[in-house]
């Protein structure tokens, strides 16, 4: 229902708000760290709940996805990637005792994988992009934009939604409520950058709402995709009227390499930041 999401909304926002901006002041960003931390094991527990019940490969995928969101977001570049790299062919090496047959195992072996660089590997850059200049208002911008589209798709496409957009994987989306997703993702992201980076061109913020819509979109439909797949609703039921944290995350974590990409091109120019 629609005040469900609402007030688990307006309970959420204020707490992801204030880690975003308190967490310049504190050494390693630890509130925002904390929270991402928190967010990408309880997604990576989410994602591999839809397809395993065994204790072991919900633990092990869950540690290594973790495992790999701190290497990614605390290391420096040079580490980073042979760190992740590693994490990666422990994913694989996971997989490979017990009885399941080949096909199980390499099943077993690919969302393994899939989960701990898709989930971890994804949220690494939100505190990658929080250690840039005003590097705080990037991911603001990031997040309220793909909130946006999130709403603007919902109401565009209850209105106006008559093409279904992809309906093996999710019958409910519209193309036309896409159109309107992503159209409010760059009205809203005109609008947040000429207060919270008022450096950036307009041009520039209408690229980065189109970039950012589409990437958030993408995640979305990835995760109804994943979920048809397992046969199941939602990957949890945490959040009234939002299901679990990683569909609430979906869009968001989707859209961190675009949200990074976009902060780091305006930094190399010395004057958008």
């Amino acid at each position: 229902m629609l005040w469900k999401r609402v007030v688990t909304a307006v309970v959420l926002l204020p707490i992801l708000v204030a880690s975003i901006l308190v967490s310049k002041d504190f050494p390693f960003k630890w509130p925002f760290m904390f929270l991402c931390t928190a967010v990408t094991a309880m997604c990576s527990f989410e994602m591999l709940r839809m397809f395993f019940r065994g204790i072991r490969d919900l633990l092990g995928g869950t540690v290594l996805a973790v495992l790999v969101f701190l290497s990614g977001a605390l290391l420096p570049f040079a580490f980073s990637f042979p760190a992740i790299m590693f994490f990666v062919v422990l994913a694989v090496f996971h997989s490979l005792p017990g009885g399941d047959d080949i096909d199980g195992k390499t099943r077993k072996a690919a969302l393994l994988v899939l989960c701990v660089i898709y989930i971890g590997g994804l949220f690494s850059l939100y505190p990658r992009t929080l250690s840039f200049p005003r590097g705080e208002y990037w991911v603001l911008l990031g997040i309220i934009t793909v909130a946006a589209g999130d709403t603007f798709a919902y109401f565009a496409g209850r209105l106006f939604g008559r093409c279904k957009l992809a309906p093996s994987i999710s019958p409910n989306k519209t193309v036309e409520g896409a159109a309107g997703g992503l159209a409010g993702s760059v009205v809203v992201c005109v609008a947040c950058s000429h207060y919270f980076l008022p450096g950036i061109p307009v041009w520039y913020a209408v690229l980065s709402g189109i970039a950012i819509g589409i990437c958030g979109q993408a995640g979305d439909l990835f995760e109804s995709l994943l979920k048809r797949s397992a046969g199941v609703k939602d990957s949890g039921a945490l959040f009234p009227g939002h299901g679990g944290v990683f569909d609430r995350a979906d869009a968001i974590l989707a859209a961190s390499p675009s949200i990074y990409l976009l902060a780091a091109m305006a930094k190399l120019t010395g004057k958008w930041a």
